[in-house]
């Protein structure tokens, strides 16, 4: 926005002050009695809480529409759609049971909500309640509800008060409410939905009087069931205590509120491999792993209200956590396992500026800083065995990293007439300073291959060579035997220090029009530009609509379209700098003699390095969004909403140096003994997604939101670091997503008990997750191992049945021209039912309301029907533990709290 426009918009809202109209009132409850310290939001921007009395003051109103959200503790929501010009208005807050919305003003019909797509929901407190306690817990049960805008599961994109570069999630007592997938397509948003939807997580303001609350929640061995694949019950156990305090400090002026919370949880992971015992037999390895963790999590919140146009919110945040035996469990042995540190800090502050009667400024900073430090178990050589178990020391040695950033956004928002125009920079600058040794301590793989049958002392029974699996490859390692050389052994040397800058900067502008009451335009327009990589051509222009053909909007129809160009993580400038074959170059070392990788390897020495093309994009992709919503009798309302998507220049790996017949030493492009790994803009993604919705909000004793959603995409390049099978060609690689789950079913309900019992249940049901088909073994020799099988012409020595057919290693003389598609295997269903029991108690009088003491005690269970939710199957065609379930999510956890407030 030039300086010419910012001049007209500031002369017109100065134009029109005297059209304004403060409005001020009180926050009442269904007694008459006042409500302090109630929070309200209007036009998306947070206002000054009400004071000890109820009492509110809004900055000036246009003529026009407004749009007014008011939290408070133990009450329902309220919306109030502001359409006249009124001045005063008292508003009265029913208890948690019933939400509320009302329109004031000269106009009857409050118009549609224009800021709303498939899957949009506001959780207020009660809602939140009934949701987990633990940050874990309570993360993945919004990231459920936040995928029915479309998207990958456990993706979604989280702010905080309008941060979005927010370090971990706050402590859940000093959140107000949250806000599930508006409109996301939004200008002001980057991530299209696919990417897993939105949650905007806002925290609260102080109260006008002290209040407080101090809470434990503890969970036993005995309340807890074994996991899944364990022989023996591990000693589960939880314990949290933590307490929040919101004060004023001059009333009207200057509040704060503080936030503590300490979690120590006794976890276990199961390790269930195939090992060798003392004398080398095969032999099944299962038992325990301890995998606690130990989080600390504390944030401070001021707010200052400068005067009646200019309001200041400073906030820090701190989430301290600790891992233990961290990748350990499946197939991973304990020795390669890790302790992760990991803390988190947060500086913000915002300041909201009324410059005119129809203009807001808000203006936001902050900077995060984190250290992560990994300190592995052994710092002995990896050791891979395909299909069997990893072992040795953890490849990413004893790192360091140091990831800081500063994100700064400014918004306009200014209203005229039928339009409300929002426009804004979102910009961010990331500091990484890493020391990153991975590879460094050296890696074996035994991925399998051909060699000559041996008999029990080791000696050749025949001369015609047999497809043997790694864990036979490493036998015959360990004992000197013919075939026994390593597939490969890998190392990295160089510099470990990995440092760099990138930023990342975005400017947007989006009208909601209200044309009429019952049609509204959306349309925005984003331009986004990074370094690191560099990328300048990223316009991104988005529309949508909405209309109720009938004056009582029961009916609603919504249909969006727009272009969306995802930026490029530090993770990708980290990979380029680190190998770039000049600060760090691993070296690849084939048929190494295990314990002496080096000897005698003359000529077989392939080194690595990455690159990336001078010029890129931001991966554009067009997502559009047609929708259906209906209001059935008693307020059930029911929703249908179909996702297209379609990406393109979508960024993949390829080892544009690979060996032209197969052969690592073998003749390659741009010359002998090296894999040079680019990064290319040469993968598409396509595909719908389909969300239906039931919600009721309006009974006394029931509120429930069911959802189903049905992902139906298909790529070759789901993320930056996918590498297709073969450089040269891309048969079978057009696939489902690693993180496609094709069906979810979820149910989220509240229920109001006989004797004040709450009862909430949030249930979630997932078809399986993908499990890719391997050979173990680098078959064509460009360095991975994602090789993947063919499918055999008939049984025969070397051929594998299975529920996939006949399949084996493409060099095998049984080998079709066609190999198996990735991602081909399915998983299991999960299924989760995370329950909570609830009752809380009054201890004094009601009248009391501003300063209430109340004691509650709840019960809450994760996978309460403890069902088996495997995450990991065996892969590798050949190994004892193929198409075998290895590791799966906890078992059925309980635990029981309390919490004290005043």
């Amino acid at each position: 926005m030039n300086k010419l426009a910012i001049a007209f918009l500031l002369f017109s809202a100065a134009a029109s002050a005297q059209n304004c109209a403060h409005l001020t009132g009180t926050v009442r409850d269904g007694n008459g009695g006042a409500i302090p310290g109630a929070a309200l939001t209007l036009d998306d921007v947070a206002m000054r809480p009400a004071d000890d009395e109820g009492r509110y003051t809004l900055p000036c109103l246009t003529p026009g529409n407004h749009h007014l959200h008011i939290v408070a503790d133990d009450f329902a929501p309220s919306d109030v759609t502001l359409t006249g010009r009124a001045t005063t208005l008292d508003i009265a807050l029913r208890l948690a049971e019933v939400d509320q919305s009302m329109e004031v003003g000269e106009n009857t019909e409050s118009g549609l909500n224009n800021q709303e797509t498939g899957g949009s929901k506001t959780l207020s407190k009660t809602d939140l309640a009934g949701l987990a306690d633990d940050p874990d817990d309570f993360k993945r049960e919004l990231q459920v509800l936040a995928a029915a805008g479309g998207g990958n599961p456990g993706n979604a994109t989280i702010s905080v008060d309008g941060f979005q570069g927010a370090a971990a999630m706050p402590p859940k007592g000093s959140i107000a409410f949250i806000r599930i997938n508006p409109d996301l397509f939004s200008s002001e948003y980057g991530s299209p939905p696919y990417e897993g939807g939105r949650i905007e997580i806002f925290t609260k303001p102080a109260a006008g009087r002290i209040h407080g609350s101090f809470f434990t929640t503890f969970s036993q061995p005995f309340m807890n069931a074994s996991d899944p694949f364990a022989t023996s019950k591990a000693p589960l156990g939880k314990h949290r205590y933590g307490f929040d305090l919101s004060m004023p400090i001059k009333p009207n002026k200057f509040d704060l509120s503080l936030n503590l919370e300490k979690r120590d949880i006794d976890t276990f992971g199961v390790v269930n491999a195939v090992t060798l015992d003392a004398n080398k037999n095969i032999a099944t390895t299962i038992y325990n792993v301890p995998t606690a963790q130990h989080l600390w999590i504390a944030s401070a919140r001021s707010g200052v209200q400068w005067n009646k146009q200019n309001l200041s919110t400073f906030s820090y945040s701190a989430n301290v956590n600790h891992f233990e035996n961290v990748n350990a469990g499946g197939t991973v042995l304990q020795e390669a396992g890790y302790d992760n540190q990991r803390s988190d800090h947060s500086i913000r502050a915002t300041l909201v500026s009324t410059l005119s009667p129809r203009m807001v400024h808000e203006g936001r900073i902050a900077f995060n800083f984190g250290t992560t430090t990994n300190t592995p178990n052994s710092t002995a050589p990896a050791l891979n065995v395909a299909g069997a178990f990893t072992g040795g020391g953890a490849p990413a040695g004893p790192s360091r990293l140091t990831e800081n950033n500063l994100e700064v956004n400014d918004d306009v928002l200014y209203s005229r007439g039928k339009h409300s125009f929002k426009a804004g920079i979102i910009s961010f600058v990331f500091f990484d300073r890493n020391s990153m040794p991975s590879g460094f301590n050296g890696s074996y793989t035994f991925g399998g291959g051909t060699a000559l049958p041996l008999d029990a002392n080791g000696n050749p029974t025949s001369t015609t060579p047999v497809q043997i699996t790694g864990l036979e490859q490493y036998r015959r390692a360990l004992l000197g035997y013919q075939g026994g050389a390593a597939t490969i052994y890998t190392v990295t040397t160089g510099s470990p220090i990995v440092n760099f800058t990138q930023v990342r900067s975005a400017i947007y502008l989006q009208d909601q029009w209200k044309v009429t009451n019952r049609f509204q335009l959306a349309l925005g327009l984003r331009y986004a530009i990074q370094n690191d990589p560099s990328t300048w051509n990223s316009l991104s222009p988005r529309v949508g609509m909405s209309w109720s053909p009938d004056k009582k909007q029961k009916l609603v129809l919504r249909g969006r379209i727009g272009l969306f160009a995802s930026p490029y993580r530090t993770d990708v400038p980290t990979q380029i700098i680190r190998l770039d074959g000049i600060r760090q170059t691993p070296a690849t070392f084939y048929n190494a003699t295990y314990g002496n990788p080096t000897s005698g390897q003359a000529g077989a020495l392939i080194s690595t390095r990455y690159t990336i093309p001078q010029h890129m994009s931001q991966a554009p992709s067009v997502q559009s969004h047609v929708a259906v919503e209906y209001e059935f009798p008693r307020h059930w309302n029911f929703q249908a909403n179909e996702y297209f998507v379609r990406g393109w220049d979508m960024t993949r790996i390829r080892n544009i140096n690979a060996p032209i017949n197969g052969s690592p030493t073998g003749p390659r492009p741009f010359g002998a003994d090296q894999n040079i790994y680019q990064y290319q803009q040469s993968g598409v993604m396509k595909g719908t997604v389909t969300f239906l919705g039931l919600d009721q909000h309006s009974l006394k004793r029931l509120q429930i939101f069911l959802g189903y959603l049905r992902l139906d995409l298909r790529s070759n390049a789901e993320t930056t670091s996918t590498q297709p099978q073969s450089t040269y060609s891309d048969a079978g690689e057009f696939a489902r997503p690693t993180w496609l789950n094709t069906h979810r079913i979820f149910a989220i309900n509240n229920i109001n008990l006989p004797y004040k019992l709450a009862l909430s249940n949030q249930f979630n049901a997932t078809s399986g997750g993908i499990n890719n088909i391997l050979t173990g073994a680098d078959n064509n020799g460009d360095g991975v191992f994602n090789d993947r099988p063919n499918y055999a012409s008939g049984p025969g020595t070397g051929v594998y049945a299975t529920r996939f057919g006949l399949l084996t290693a493409p060099n095998s003389p049984l080998a079709t021209g066609t190999a198996v598609n990735r991602n081909l295997g399915t998983l299991s269903w999960t299924i989760n039912l995370d329950t909570n029991l609830s009752r809380t108690f009054v201890l004094n009088s009601k009248s009391a309301q501003d300063h209430q003491q109340s004691i509650a005690f709840n019960l809450r269970s994760a996978n309460l029907l403890n069902h088996t939710n495997v995450n990991a199957a065996g892969n590798v065609i050949g190994s004892p533990l193929f198409d075998k379930p290895l590791l799966a999510d906890p078992g059925r956890r309980v635990e029981a709290g309390i919490r004290y407030s005043f």
